[in-house]
């Protein structure tokens, strides 16, 4: 017993310690390297498309179920809005920041507290 907690107090002080240098060493990056920016558009904004297109089937296949529920508007940012913010609004080679390009909660939170 004495093990267990000594091992899980070990791996709490690793993890709080290695956490502010990885998220300093983030903060410091400014511009995506050249790997990023070719992953992102040979497979990130493809996918993105993809993501788009299938939303927006999604979306209108389940209109009959969301104009009763009253959350039309949530379904389509979820399904439409995000992918295609992240396709077409996002910086090239700039994966790290996608929620802060696409997925605005405040919205839904809005949304769902009208009666």
């Amino acid at each position: 017993m004495k093990r267990t907690v000594s091992a899980l107090l070990a791996a709490l002080v690793l993890f709080f310690a290695v956490t502010p240098a990885h998220a300093a060493s983030t903060m410091e990056k400014e511009e995506p390297s050249s790997s990023e920016i070719i992953f992102d558009v040979l497979i990130g904004r493809p996918l993105g498309i993809v993501a788009t297109v299938l939303g927006t089937a999604v979306f209108i296949v389940g209109l009959p179920f969301t104009i009763p529920a009253r959350s039309v508007g949530v379904t389509a940012d979820k399904l439409i809005a995000d992918p295609f913010k992240y396709t077409f609004a996002r910086p090239v080679g700039d994966i790290d920041s996608y929620p802060r390009y696409c997925c605005d909660d405040t919205k839904e939170t809005a949304a769902l507290a009208e009666p």
